[in-house]
């Protein structure tokens, strides 16, 4: 809910960003609580929303590192899956930048975590 939201927010702005800000918000604060009782399931999930939401407000430095963070948690704690999703996120992150040999990059390893899940 909160990716969904976070994307949102970004792409629907003229409509009512404020409401997509709301879930993503309220999804932040749920995930925030879980990483605290579990960081070895939670981080790389709490990192890439962290992500999601700096790109939304177009915190571009903040964004990057998390993204990085979230790609560094999910392989530490081995969910390819949550990986794969993280590089594809990161990669329309870069491309939305113009960064189109990251965005490349990024989707071709997500790819590769997919087809290993």
């Amino acid at each position: 809910e909160g990716l969904t939201a976070f994307h949102f927010a970004r792409e629907l702005s003229k409509d009512d960003p404020k409401k997509w800000f709301q879930l993503g918000g309220e999804s932040l604060s749920c995930f925030k609580t879980w990483a605290m009782h579990s960081t070895w399931n939670w981080s790389n999930k709490l990192l890439l929303l962290e992500a999601e939401y700096y790109f939304s407000i177009g915190e571009m430095e903040k964004a990057e590192e998390k993204y990085y963070l979230a790609l560094k948690s999910a392989r530490k704690h081995r969910f390819v899956h949550e990986e794969g999703l993280t590089n594809e996120l990161f990669s329309v992150f870069h491309a939305s930048n113009g960064n189109t040999n990251e965005a490349i990059y990024h989707i071709s390893q997500a790819r590769v975590c997919y087809e290993r899940w």
